[in-house]
């Protein structure tokens, strides 16, 4: 018999670590059909806008615009309106690159769908929003004769096994992620693309034409998304976006979930997506009908998932992280003693490998984590 406490107990781990108490209280009036000023005052009185991260400002800006009936103090309408003339000027910057891009695409009969904050931009481009690079994707047999084309324009590419990271060149500014599908972790991902395409409509971005994805399969790629975020300690930022995107996409009339279960079944993630759902729903409990988490956390996938989530965000990503940021190459060319990179290296590779749940519960349990 599974115990779903092990669900339970993780579930509440994620959402006290990844988001702050203040960070929830301010998601939860910002997606509240109205907002009051008595909220909002009570609200300010206990955050610091000076300290607090982007993502959470662009939040509270959005509930300034979505709510002019609302007074905000002095104090804080330099900031939201410094932020909010930020966003828009990045932003314009990132669209004139992605602009270039899709010409070129265009030209060369290449077509792309339009993926994240960039599709959700297209939908709602009265919101403000805060993006590093745009994402699309292409069809797999398209990806290196895109590729190939971005490296013409002048961009550097970044090749990981899924994108390729387009950057200005001389730069590490990337401005467009270029997929060839969207990583899973499943060995499944392609098996989407095609329905992807084909449920996809005309739309624009600023005034680039390009596809965007239905409803369904922007959630779900939110979800998937939001998975592997938590399983990568992703900023929080991404976490908000993620609530804000789900918030308006569940609600959208018509909404089909038949849609969302197939493309879990298609890409193996029916787990990983309700996992998602589930810590969605400890702050948004009417955001998935009931039937769609029913039963989920019983099963002995999910208790192994939660296991496996917590074993790669709190052993594996933090390990990979330290790895990444040691520069090999330079460290060579200054005749650096590598015996500190080779014996972490060694440590990554085996915790890696670690075999059965068994083992890896007793090394978070080693590592102060306890989750059964």
């Amino acid at each position: 018999m599974i115990n779903n406490q092990t669900v339970t107990k993780v579930l509440d781990i994620l959402s006290q670590e990844v988001l702050e108490t203040q960070e929830r209280r301010l998601l939860s009036m910002a997606l509240a059909p109205s907002a009051t000023q008595e909220e909002l005052d009570s609200f300010l009185q206990g955050w610091d806008i000076e300290q607090a991260p982007i993502h959470s400002v662009i939040l509270l800006a959005g509930l300034m615009k979505a709510h002019p009936e609302l007074s905000f103090p002095d104090s804080v309408l330099p900031r939201l309106k410094g932020v909010l003339t930020y966003c828009r000027f990045q932003s314009l910057k990132l669209y004139a690159h992605f602009a270039k891009i899709a010409t070129g695409l265009k030209d060369h009969q290449i077509p792309f769908v339009l993926l994240k904050g960039g599709a959700m931009k297209a939908l709602r481009p009265e919101l403000p929003r805060w993006m590093g690079d745009i994402d699309i994707l292409v069809k797999e047999q398209d990806f290196h004769e895109a590729e190939k084309m971005a490296s013409g324009m002048g961009y550097s590419p970044f090749r990981c096994s899924h994108s390729s990271d387009l950057r200005i060149n001389g730069t590490q500014e990337s401005v467009v992620d270029l997929h060839r599908f969207i990583q899973m972790n499943t060995g499944k991902e392609t098996d989407f693309n095609a329905s992807l395409f084909s449920r996809s409509s005309s739309g624009r971005l600023m005034s680039t034409e390009c596809l965007i994805p239905c409803p369904e399969d922007m959630a779900f790629i939110s979800l998937v998304n939001l998975y592997r975020n938590l399983c990568d300690k992703t900023s929080t930022g991404s976490v908000l976006n993620t609530f804000t995107d789900l918030h308006y996409l569940l609600a959208r009339q018509g909404f089909s979930w038949e849609i969302l279960k197939e493309n879990a079944r298609v890409t193996g993630t029916e787990i990983q997506l309700r996992l998602a759902a589930a810590f969605v729903s400890n702050l948004l409990p009417d955001a998935f009908p009931e039937d769609f988490l029913a039963d989920w956390a019983e099963r002995k996938e999910a208790v192994r998932h939660c296991i496996d989530l917590m074993y790669q965000r709190e052993i594996i990503s933090p390990r990979r992280a330290e790895i990444g940021e040691f520069n090999l190459h330079k460290a060579l060319k200054d005749g650096r003693n590598l015996g500190g990179y080779v014996k972490q290296r060694a440590v990554f590779f085996f915790l890696k490998r670690v075999p059965g749940i068994a083992a890896r519960t007793r090394i978070l349990q080693k590592n102060g984590i306890v989750i059964k």
